[in-house]
């Protein structure tokens, strides 16, 4: 899909249905959304987004772009947490709705663009959201919204972002299959802070039961000081393929020191995502002490094993039964990746709802990089 298909089925659905296009609830089709009870499904989803940002010690600050607005449902939910909300669509049929049903029109505001460059300066916003919109762009296009997303937004700055993974599997492992014993091969020490660095481990299954690959099962990390949690969610890497008991693996997993120097502790876990970490129903993680030093440290070696930091096909994009847009994935490494790239944070990753039971899908969020 190109971004004037993408741009001129947007435009149609706008002009046909735009709030059930928005939220494609079968029993409101063919205008049967109230507006006011349309907007008041924007606020829960803003209040989890403002959770989590509290929780990172975070703010949106006074001036807030919401990305894929749509016709405004989460511009005006922003506007109880901002001085200044703008949103932006694709579509100017979204967007003249937008204006229509608006119900803050004194600090929030609405702008057409291109789906290529976003119409703002560098810098220009304290923090960029975007839910349930980056989904239905296919992949090159989506890569270009993060990257207009990260210029748009001024260093120092937040940008919470939903962007989902790949179809679910959901079906959970025995609790008694998850025993794993967890070898360090090789760790660098010392780190720059902020810096990718790669994790070699040794993977051992030592229980009874298959470990399928695909099952959302995977090798990942927490920083700790002094016992507690300085990052929880951090690094993942995938199983490669099938684990059976007593079966090892070589696992390569990227980890993001964190951005004060100092000791901490690094302890990696099995995790079985939407499950459980493994640590909790009894299996032992491992743990060794890191210095992280100011500057960045040159001597870390390269990753090694591509598959443990490999990108994943994405599954053909799925169309959707009741007429709505498809939906394409992004790999959560991927988009760890661009994001550091550009010398920007990974803060927090979350899983959520937002894309429905069928897919796996995460709320991003970073801490824009960068000169303040």
């Amino acid at each position: 899909m190109t971004v004037d298909r993408l741009k001129s089925t947007w435009e149609d659905l706008g002009k046909a249905d735009p709030l059930w296009a928005v939220l494609t609830d079968p029993e409101r089709r063919h205008g049967g959304w109230d507006v006011d009870e349309f907007l008041a499904t924007g606020v829960e989803p803003i209040a989890q987004v403002k959770a989590m940002l509290d929780e990172a010690g975070l703010s949106l600050g006074d001036r807030v772009l919401d990305f894929g607005c749509g016709v405004g449902r989460l511009t005006n939910a922003l506007a109880a947490h901002a001085r200044e909300v703008v949103g932006v669509d694709i579509a100017q049929s979204m967007i003249d709705e937008a204006h229509r049903i608006n119900r803050l029109p004194d600090r929030v505001g609405f702008v057409a663009y291109d789906g290529h460059r976003l119409p703002f300066d560098d810098e220009t916003f304290d923090a960029a959201v975007s839910l349930i919109s980056v989904q239905h762009s296919p992949a090159a296009v989506q890569l270009a919204c993060l990257v207009e997303l990260q210029r748009v937004v001024r260093p120092g700055g937040v940008l919470a972002i939903q962007i989902p993974y790949r179809p679910s599997r959901p079906e959970q492992l025995p609790t008694e299959g998850m025993r794993a014993r967890i070898e360090l091969l090789e760790v660098p020490s010392p780190v720059g802070v902020g810096q990718v660095a790669p994790v070699r481990t040794r993977v051992t299954n030592v229980s009874q039961h298959l470990w399928p690959a695909g099952r959302l099962i995977r090798l990942g990390n927490h920083w700790l000081a002094d016992d507690e949690p300085v990052r929880w969610n951090d690094g993942r890497t995938d199983l490669p393929h099938d684990l059976a008991p007593d079966q090892s693996v070589v696992l390569e997993l990227p980890v993001v020191a964190p951005d004060e120097p100092g000791t901490y502790d690094l302890e990696l876990d099995i995790v079985q995502e939407a499950v459980t970490w493994w640590a909790e129903v009894g299996s032992t993680p491992v743990r060794t002490p890191v210095t992280v030093v100011a500057g960045t440290v040159v001597e870390v070696p390269a990753v090694s094993e591509p598959q443990e930091v490999r990108i994943e096909p994405m599954p053909a994009p799925r169309g959707r039964d009741d007429g709505g847009m498809e939906m394409f994935g992004m790999d959560v490494n991927l988009v760890r990746l661009l994001f550091t790239h550009c010398g920007s944070e990974i803060v927090n990753i979350v899983p959520d709802d937002m894309a429905g039971a069928e897919w796996e899908s995460f709320t991003y969020v970073i801490r824009r990089g960068g000169s303040t």
